[in-house]
């Protein structure tokens, strides 16, 4: 659907060819399972195939519905505002889905949260012989650490984005 019109083995080859696999958990029977709940929620709708020549066995192609449209937008922009690294990381995959600018808005916010929680971090007591978790230095330091990890790298792509590196939506070359 990332290109129109598809069937499920299609949405599969299409996920797997972005090695996806790095960032999520895709099995071909789940695609299926997902298309099935997709329709029945009115996100997608099964098309006429266009192909007159038999290949094989029947195959449904689907398409988005508005609804669904609507509704990629939706997750698309909570996954680039995410903590959620796996979230980002599809949320990034699918950027240029969106106006550049607004990808920067959305970047800025997940800046906003991720420096609240850094000064959060930064507060809670430490004890060298930990009476619990939440008080071992060495949690609480690699916590610090992602934290400050993600906002550098949240940084960076946000300045690369409006250095103008790639090409979102309503650009052209």
């Amino acid at each position: 659907m990332w290109q129109g019109i598809t069937h499920g083995y299609g949405v599969y080859r299409e996920i797997t060819s972005w090695r996806a696999e790095t960032w999520t958990s895709v099995k071909l029977g789940s695609i299926y399972h997902a298309l099935e709940k997709l329709e029945s929620q009115e996100m997608i709708q099964a098309e006429a195939s266009g192909d007159s020549v038999k290949r094989g066995p029947a195959r449904t192609e689907y398409t988005l519905t508005e609804q669904g449209k609507t509704e990629f937008i939706s997750l698309l922009e909570a996954a680039l505002k995410s903590n959620d690294f796996q979230l980002l990381a599809a949320g990034i995959a699918f950027m240029e889905m969106l106006p550049r600018q607004h990808v920067i808005t959305l970047l800025e916010e997940r800046l906003d949260s991720l420096k609240e929680i850094d000064t959060f971090l930064k507060t809670l007591p430490t004890e060298s012989i930990p009476s619990d978790p939440s008080k071992h230095p060495e949690l609480v330091g690699m916590w610090i650490g992602y934290f400050e990890y993600a906002m550098a790298a949240t940084q960076k792509l946000k300045h690369s984005l409006k250095a103008g590196n790639y090409l979102f939506k309503n650009e052209s070359i």
